[in-house]
């Protein structure tokens, strides 16, 4: 007897909707974009750069390549303090694969493409993707400020070393670039204005404000993993070219030659991870200190050689170590971030 009462039939499994379908091929997609643009961009750059390769010694190559995985790891850390600041503190296992394992997505051309798998990972741990965007973009605009500043120096050289290629305009573009966007990035790290402007981009994404304002000391302590981010990064060059740059003028000059690529390649938005862009940059540096102007390009593609082994292995480390975690995160932790970001979701 079921006392009148009628049992309900179970519901049907729900199917999936379409735009999860999508999404999951564009992931598909991305991830096999990425792992594609690696593999060319490393034997595009092999035939160029395998004789220079080969004349460099092999501790030099593997300390080059220790800095460079330290620059990487300095980077994750301003990204995890500002993230921090936005939402709520990171622990470095949780951080290190969102961001690492993100970054590769600056493989494929266009700059979106690192932020859309950043916003994926982060809202596997409870971070919502606006959060996980606005601190990515706000980590990005501090490193280029902080670059700036360590470029500012050595913008005389900057022209001389345009003087030495043959697309001197090009090259003195550039150079321009970087001095008229300083006083521009100082202004923009003034906290107060920097959570405006923060408050206007979550207007534009219809998101809501910020929680609390964005802090001088998440500024600094981002802004200081910027810097040893850049000066791991001149370590990174210093020990590929102090052949034709030695001692404390040849490091110094170095942390500039990197500090101007690298910020000044940021908005090279349709190139691979800056590709090409950041080389030419850093060979105008280089040639500047009076590296020979073939000699300097070549050790640029030595670099950036370098720099993708180190990107692929930083990544894959962390993910070896957070990202089963991170996969098998719990459903209540990815629902509270969708709370904040339903609109992110379609």
């Amino acid at each position: 007897m079921d006392d009148g009462l009628v049992t309900p039939a179970a519901p049907a499994p729900a199917k999936k909707p379409w735009r999860a379908r999508v999404v999951q091929v564009v992931r598909i997609l991305a991830a096999l974009g990425i792992a594609y643009f690696i593999v060319a961009t490393t034997v595009r750059q092999w035939s160029d750069v395998s004789a220079t390769f080969r004349s460099l010694s092999w501790p030099s190559l593997g300390l080059s390549l220790v800095a460079a995985v330290a620059c990487l790891w300095a980077t994750m850390m301003a990204w995890r303090s500002m993230v921090g600041s936005l939402d709520h503190p990171l622990r470095i296992r949780d951080a290190a694969p969102i961001q690492l394992v993100g970054a590769l997505g600056k493989y494929l051309p266009g700059t979106v493409w690192a932020y859309v798998v950043q916003m994926e990972l982060g809202r596997r741990v409870g971070v919502s993707r606006a959060k996980v965007f606005i601190g990515s973009a706000v980590v990005t605009g501090l490193g280029v400020t902080v670059g700036l500043i360590l470029t500012a120096p050595g913008f005389g050289v900057a022209f001389d070393g345009a003087d030495a290629t043959s697309h001197q305009t090009f090259a003195a573009v550039a150079v321009w670039c970087a001095v008229i966007l300083l006083p521009f990035g100082l202004v923009c790290c003034y906290p107060p204005l920097l959570t405006w402007l923060v408050n206007r981009a979550m207007r534009l994404l219809r998101r809501p404000a910020l929680d609390r304002p964005i802090t001088w000391r998440a500024v600094l302590v981002s802004s200081a993993w910027c810097a040893v981010g850049y000066l791991a990064a001149g370590v990174h060059v210093w020990l590929l070219v102090r052949s034709h740059l030695p001692g404390l003028h040849g490091l110094v000059g170095s942390i500039f030659a990197m500090a101007l690529a690298m910020s000044i390649s940021t908005f090279v938005i349709v190139a691979p991870s800056g590709l090409g862009a950041r080389e030419f940059l850093m060979a105008i540096a280089l040639a500047g200190l009076g590296v020979p102007w073939p000699t300097a390009w070549a050790l640029t593609l030595v670099s950036r050689l370098l720099f993708t082994i180190a990107d692929v292995a930083a990544a894959g480390v962390s993910a070896a170590v957070g990202l089963r975690r991170i996969r098998h995160a719990t459903p209540a932790a990815a629902a509270a971030a969708e709370e904040t970001d339903p609109a992110l979701e379609s």
